[in-house]
């Protein structure tokens, strides 16, 4: 009888370690994955960030490229009418 409480007891303790365990490893992991998605999130923030910088300049630029467009246009045009007014 005292070897089977104590062997009942031995099996209660290590179920009671395993799963203090399993419960830490949870955790762990879960750090781990939350420590994952705020990197993405920063990573993916910065790339937005470029990206929107990008964009700024490309529309600075792209309008001196349509003023230009345009001021070529509007002198072509003007050369046209001049030349079928002549």
């Amino acid at each position: 009888m005292k070897n089977k409480k104590l062997i009942i007891g031995i099996a209660a303790g290590a179920a009671v370690l395993a799963g203090a365990a399993v419960i830490i490893a949870r955790r762990r992991t879960r750090k781990n994955h939350e420590m994952e998605v705020q990197e993405a999130k920063d990573h993916f923030k910065g790339k937005l960030n470029e990206l929107q910088r990008k964009a700024k300049k490309e529309l600075k630029s792209g309008s001196t490229d349509l003023k230009d467009a345009v001021n070529t246009a509007k002198e072509r045009a003007t050369d046209w009418v001049n030349k079928a007014n002549a």
